[in-house]
Parts: structure tokens; sequence; C-alpha cells
């Protein structure tokens, strides 16, 4: 076992932290855990979406009791299908929000002073500029942010951004060879 995931809460914690037994310490620490580790929140969510499931099915589901040993183990034979519908079920909702976003965005943008472009949140956006100025090549392209941080930059008069923007204001800064701000040119991501 490596050091790494020796850190991470087992799954029985998890389980216990989920249904709520756990002692107020114990929740603390586990909390705490939590703040910073997304791969036990991950699996914090399965549990506790596989923990609801159970639940539901042993509340709608029950049978008059067993004699002897079958009447505890039942409920064990049933937990794989029930796990496995459970992942099912969140992979398919998984994948049904990923597609959601357009897989491309494309702009041609005009430096001229007005209303900012509109376009919809896609998982990677195409930036064209149709205006250059005649002088100042090779052109170096900047985009920013509302803030001014950087997103995107590169030489030429086109942009490939390889990730989903947040909704907000950008602006794709055209410099000149020299490092003089040539143009500005702004668009917005709903």
């Amino acid at each position: 076992m490596d050091t790494k995931s020796a850190l991470h809460q087992s799954e029985d914690r998890l389980e216990l932290y989920a249904l709520g037994r756990l002692s107020g310490p114990d929740v603390e620490q586990i909390e705490e855990h939590l703040l910073m580790c997304h791969s036990c929140v991950d699996r914090l969510e399965g549990i506790g979406a596989f923990a609801l499931t159970v639940r539901e099915d042993l509340k709608t589901h029950v049978d008059p009791p067993r004699p002897g040993w079958a009447a505890w183990r039942l409920p064990r034979f049933a937990l794989p299908a029930v796990f496995a519908t459970a992942l099912l079920t969140l992979g398919v909702f998984w994948t049904g929000t990923a597609t959601r976003l357009a897989p491309a965005a494309s702009l041609q943008l005009t430096a001229m002073r007005g209303d900012m472009q509109q376009v919809a949140p896609a998982r990677e956006t195409d930036l064209t500029l149709t205006d250059p100025p005649s002088t100042g090549a090779p052109f170096r392209l900047e985009v920013v942010d509302a803030s001014g941080a950087g997103v995107w930059s590169g030489v030429g008069l086109s942009a490939r951004i390889h990730h989903r923007l947040s909704p907000g204001d950008y602006f794709a800064r055209l410099f000149s060879s020299q490092g003089q701000l040539l143009h500005e040119y702004g668009f917005h991501v709903n």
C-alpha cells in the first residue's frame, strides 16, 4: 500500500459517515479530510447513493422472516445487483450532463465599439480576427477573462481554446511583433 492511499478514508468509515453512525470527533476528522480530498468525496457520493438505494429497496421489499441462515444472507446476495444499478444510474446521469455542452463555438471578431458578441458555452472555442492591421506582423494574440487573467496566448490571428470557458466577459488582445497593443476584441460567454 502506498503512503498516499493510506491517507484516504476507508470504505467502512465513509459508509458509517454516510449513514450518520459516527461520533463527534470521528465526524469532524472525516469532514476535515473531505474538504481537501476530492477522491474521498467522489467515493462518499457513490456510497451515499448506494446506501439510499438500499434503504429505498428495503422499505419497498419486505419478505416474511426466514428461519436460520437464509434470513441474514438474502440482503448480501442482493447488494451487488443494487450496487450495479446505482452505478449504472450514476453513469447515465454523468454522461447525460457531459453532453449538454456544444462541442465547439466559433466566433469571428471585429475591432469595433459596441455590443459584445455573445456565444453559448462549449467544450472549446475558436476565435478568428477578421480585421487585422496592415502592419505589425507577426502578431501575438492573447485571450484574457474580465479580471485580466490569461486564458490563451499564441502567434497569429486565430485561437483555438481547448477547454470550456466559464460564463462571463473575455477579451482578445492583438499585439504587434514589438509588443504594442494594436486592437482589443470582446466577447461574452452566456
